[in-house]
């Protein structure tokens, strides 16, 4: 509670208790309108203590919820501001991710692009590269086959004639060495044979010369004849071993000639089967080259086999890129949804603290004007020498104040009016019955009441709406410390 509105209450309660009881037995003894407004007073104040008791927990209990409404507002205010601020900045870091990601994405395309285009050219080239190389191998091939089968056939002759010419070598060397047996053996059987025919000779000659030399005396001429006719066989015989040995000169002589003609002839292949040899060699380079080609293309061909397997990962990757940078975006749609409810309902609770604030506003406004009421009538003390009227004037005074306030509350859709409040108890109807015009006079003007529709119970002031129509969200309270209370008389 207010410490002003505290100290007003305190000031009537005492204003109330200081007033002794025989002053109001000497007024309801001098006047009997006095007991009956003292009684009325009395009804009134007890009530008014509970209103203000009740108000004053209602105000205190409105306090709790503007001051739970204050940290709420001031939590939501801060969970706004924090909830702005990392929105901001994670809208900050998406805004530049997503600019990070726009531009490696793009550097992907024009890089996919630029690669896809080279890639393109590059097996479009090597198609081309292939498809000559394929046709060049096909003809050099061909070639190779023809010359293969050219080779095969020449290796097929050069077999048969290196055959033919190593039974000629042999059948050579073995006549060779036939001959020179052979020949061994007639120039050793000449020599044998002129050795024999030498000793024989000279053994004939010898006996001849002796033979003559004993028949010198005896017969010349026969002897003569004798040694002419063993002269002739000699001479037949050394004729038929000349004849012999040139024949076996002549046999000498062709078989040179035949070893100088395989030997020229061995001469004349030695370059063919050189070149051959190189020709094969130079085959087997060229083969080795091809195979060497070959394993390059091949290499080649599994380097653009992989260069398309990472564009087509490549490709994935910008897909799920793609999905992910989907994905942020519909989630900074919902995050801005998110923050525009929260920016919403934010605002809301801003306008029903503003709307609480301006109701608790109205509300002290009237208790102070009640209280400030209550204390001016509660201090105003009747003098002995005042007439009635003027006692009923103070009164009516003091009940028009009560009733502006009453229906300023009214006015503000706070308040009843002034009728639900007043009971017409018997002793008041007799009292309206024994005084009259007079008496009617003094209540009259407490019966003028507002036209408004009440929607309080008895005995509200209507300054403070009831529980129900308050939407607390704060837990119950629990009952004030008696310091807070009014004290009763």
């Amino acid at each position: 509670m207010p410490p002003k509105i505290r100290e007003n209450k305190e000031t009537a309660d005492q204003t109330v208790k200081k007033k002794p009881e025989g002053y109001w037995r000497e007024r309801s003894a001098g006047d009997p309108l006095t007991e009956l407004g003292r009684e009325y007073y009395y009804v009134q104040i007890r009530d008014l203590e509970h209103q203000l008791e009740r108000y004053q927990k209602k105000c205190d209990e409105l306090e709790v919820q503007q001051r739970d409404f204050s940290f709420q507002y001031s939590s939501l205010e801060k969970e706004k501001k924090d909830i702005v601020h990392f929105l901001k900045r994670s809208l900050t870091q998406k805004e530049d991710e997503l600019s990070d990601l726009s531009e490696h994405l793009l550097a992907l395309k024009q890089a996919k692009e630029a690669e896809k285009e080279s890639l393109e050219k590059q097996v479009a080239q090597l198609r081309h590269d292939f498809q000559e190389q394929k046709d060049q191998l096909t003809s050099e091939n061909m070639i190779l086959a023809g010359k293969l089968a050219a080779l095969e056939e020449f290796r097929v002759q050069k077999e048969e004639f290196m055959s033919r010419f190593a039974t000629l070598e042999e059948q050579l060397e073995e006549q060779k060495q036939k001959h020179q047996i052979v020949i061994y053996d007639l120039e050793r059987k000449a020599v044998l044979d002129n050795n024999r025919l030498k000793k024989e000779m000279q053994q004939h000659v010898a006996a001849v010369a002796a033979e003559l030399r004993l028949v010198s005396d005896r017969k010349m001429p026969e002897t003569t004849i004798r040694a002419i006719h063993e002269n002739a066989s000699v001479t037949s015989q050394l004729r038929r071993l000349a004849d012999k040995s040139d024949k076996l000169l002549e046999e000498n002589q062709v078989l040179r000639e035949r070893e100088k003609q395989l030997k020229w002839e061995w001469e004349v292949l030695k370059p063919v089967l050189k070149e051959t040899n190189s020709r094969s060699v130079s085959i087997q380079k060229v083969v080795h080259q091809l195979m060497v080609k070959y394993k390059q293309q091949c290499v080649e061909l599994e380097e653009n086999e992989k260069r398309l397997a990472q564009h087509a990962q490549l490709q994935r990757q910008h897909s799920a890129l793609q999905q992910d940078f989907n994905n942020l975006r519909q989630e900074l749609a919902s995050v801005k949804g998110e923050l525009e409810k929260n920016s919403i309902q934010v605002e809301r609770l801003r306008q029903e603290l503003t709307k609480e604030q301006s109701i608790r506003g109205q509300l002290e406004t009237v208790l102070q004007e009640a209280a400030m009421a209550l204390k001016q009538a509660l201090k105003e003390v009747p003098k002995e020498e005042d007439s009635e009227v003027m006692m009923l004037a103070r009164q009516n005074q003091m009940l028009q104040k009560l009733l502006v306030v009453l229906d300023s509350a009214a006015l503000l859709g706070r308040g009843p009016a002034l009728t639900e409040f007043i009971v017409e108890t018997d002793s008041l109807r007799e009292d309206k019955k024994g005084q009259g015009p007079q008496r009617s006079r003094i209540i009259l003007p407490l019966l003028k009441a507002t036209k408004h529709v009440c929607h309080y119970k008895m005995g509200d002031l209507g300054l403070v709406p009831q529980s129900s129509c308050i939407h607390s969200t704060t837990p119950k309270l629990e009952p004030f410390p008696v310091s807070t209370r009014l004290h009763t008389p």
